[in-house]
């Protein structure tokens, strides 16, 4: 886990063809030359970036007890994790207290969040030996990114290059079973070609939380211009309490499809055109025994389309623009049937002050058919006071469009109002980041105000949940991070995120806007000891409303030639918590496994 960036993933032969055209950054970074994607229209070096941005790549995560993205994602404090089971069967994510429908979710760029319920944008189907890093923009993306990037964005950037093959096989306590394969073949003629798969399964660790996850997955880099891929995630689960005091049972299953292509148009304009289409199922039963009286089906599809163009103009500016369009609609049992129309066009412009100052001007417009206009402005400055130390500060305005769950949901505890606005929001945050020698340090403040806050709420547990744009949120909060990397590959990292959210006082129960982590603490560490490979991850967490709880994970590895064997354990004290309430998450789990490169 690291602030400093690496160009990789899809988007490496983007950043190749970017870098002649860039304006000059101000001045060389004290570290290697690094691009980052997600907080800027196009690649740009660490030390030129004005934005909270943390990136994970495929070192830091090879020696650590991580199965999931969920898992993955737990290694940033700022980012909260609430499972309601493991390895990734269904996870919320939410970033800088934000609800789980504030955070955007992209795979290479590609938009993951589903229109119906913010649920479903968990169900990734990338696997951990697909990625090559995950970077996480904290604060309002929307200038960039569009709607839900309000607390932050999230982008899992897959492998470009063509690895070898690979296998993986483990098996562990409560029927556990994971088996996973990887076939790269890349010749400079053809391009790279990758075709990955797995499976996860578990008999589970207490009645109705079983779990059956299947993901097959297809990436290809033709020419150094055009990349696609295509990839199918079905998930089978238990869901015994996820909703409410019943023996649930739920599926769901994702297929994400994407082509990009680039080119060079005239006047030294870089031009590049992407098209998506991802299609996700749910099948829910709220209670089992009775399937008859609360099944419940939906399925959403969702197409989107955009064209960018980027040029530098001297040495000093560089500007890029950019439209898109598409749509989201909904075929459900529950919900009815119903179509989203969306469009959008966005300027960013790059300027270097003097020598050591560059600023990044934004500004999006979306337009929806049935929400109408918004306008999302950002600035974020960027400078260097020393070679070793950086400053930067940001703001931005962000915005969400209601989910067709919360404007058309309905039974026997919920019932939803299709008169919901979108909700808005305004963020601003400023640190800085010092950079000496191996060690790396940051410190971030922020502070967001939201408005229309959708939220379920009642009036007395014998009411049913209803939702409605009930409040104005404020939120402030203090993030920090430490690094030390070691010649032989090991690291220790610590972050700690301090937050506080207040609200109107209301005589309603709140479903989920009130309930954040208001302190987090992630650690991690790897290092190798008489020829094993350890690695272990802690996660510590208090609540806003003070439940607690301290989570250890441990992995013991040792390599033989091309074959690895390895022993991990998750929730090592066997600690008894819940991240959701009302869902108990899993004691210790063992598993042992081969890995074979």
């Amino acid at each position: 886990m690291t602030n400093t960036q690496v160009c990789g993933g899809v988007m490496t032969a983007l950043c190749l063809a970017a870098a002649p055209l860039r304006a000059q950054p101000p001045a060389p970074p004290p570290l290697h030359e690094t691009v980052v994607v997600t907080g800027t229209a196009t690649p740009e070096s660490i030390g030129n970036v004005g934005r909270a941005v943390t990136v994970l790549t495929r070192d830091d995560l090879a020696r650590l007890p991580v199965t999931s993205v969920a898992d993955v994602l737990r290694l940033i404090a700022s980012v909260d994790v609430r499972e309601r089971g493991p390895r990734g069967v269904q996870a919320d994510f939410s970033v800088r207290g934000a609800g789980f429908g504030q955070v955007l979710v992209l795979v290479d760029g590609t938009r993951l969040n589903d229109a119906q319920s913010g649920h479903h944008n968990g169900d990734l189907p990338v696997a951990v030996e697909d990625i090559e890093r995950v970077e996480v923009l904290l604060g309002a993306g929307a200038a960039l990114h569009g709607a839900d990037a309000v607390g932050g964005t999230i982008n899992v950037i897959t492998r470009r290059s063509a690895a070898r093959t690979a296998l993986h096989l483990a098996a562990g306590q409560h029927g556990l079973v994971e088996a996973g394969a990887t076939v790269g073949i890349e010749r400079a003629a053809r391009g790279a070609h990758v075709v990955s798969g797995e499976l996860l399964r578990a008999s589970g660790f207490m009645p109705v939380r079983d779990h059956d996850v299947r993901l097959i997955r297809y990436q290809a880099h033709l020419g150094g211009t055009t990349a696609l891929s295509a990839a199918h995630l079905d998930k089978a689960f238990g869901a015994d309490g996820f909703y409410g005091p019943a023996p649930s049972r739920e599926w769901t299953e994702q297929t994400l499809a994407r082509l990009e292509h680039r080119v060079e148009g005239p006047g030294g304009w870089q031009v590049r055109a992407d098209a998506s289409y991802r299609r996700h199922g749910d099948r829910f039963l709220y209670d089992e025994r009775t399937p008859a009286l609360s099944d419940n089906r939906h399925r959403t599809q969702a197409v989107t389309g955009h064209l960018r163009a980027s040029r530098a103009f001297g040495s000093a500016t560089q500007l890029s623009l950019g439209a898109g369009g598409g749509g989201d609609w909904i075929r459900s049992s529950n919900l009815g049937d119903h179509t989203f129309g969306r469009g959008s066009v966005f300027a960013e412009a790059r300027q270097a002050l003097g020598s050591r100052v560059l600023v990044h001007p934004g500004v999006r417009v979306d337009a929806y058919r049935r929400f109408g206009t918004a306008w999302s402005p950002a600035l974020s400055v960027s400078g260097w006071g020393s070679r070793q130390l950086r400053w930067r500060a940001s703001a931005g305005r962000a915005f969400r469009v209601p989910t067709f769950t919360e404007l058309y949901y309905s039974d026997p505890n919920h019932l939803a109002s299709d008169a919901l606005a979108p909700e808005t929001a305004w963020s601003v945050d400023g640190g800085s980041d010092l950079f000496a020698g191996r060690w790396t340090a940051g410190v971030t403040a922020f502070r967001r105000w939201e408005h229309h806050v959708i939220d379920w709420v009642r009036a007395s547990p014998l009411d049913r949940w209803r939702t409605t744009n009930v409040r104005s949120v404020g939120t402030y909060g203090i993030e920090t991070s430490l690094r030390r990397r070691l010649p032989d590959g090991a690291q220790l990292g610590v972050e700690y995120a301090w937050l506080s959210s207040d609200a109107p006082a209301l005589d309603l129960l709140s479903k989920y806007v009130l309930d954040y982590a208001r302190h987090a603490l992630a650690a991690s560490a790897s290092a190798e000891w008489i020829g094993l490979r350890l690695g272990t991850r802690i996660e510590t967490k208090r609540r806003s409303d003070n439940r607690a709880h301290a989570a250890v994970d441990v992995r013991v590895a040792r390599r033989f030639g091309r074959v690895d064997i390895y022993v991990e354990a998750s929730n090592l004290f066997d600690q008894r918590y819940e991240e959701i309430r009302g869902v108990v998450m899993p004691g210790r789990w063992v598993k042992a496994g081969v890995r074979i490169r």
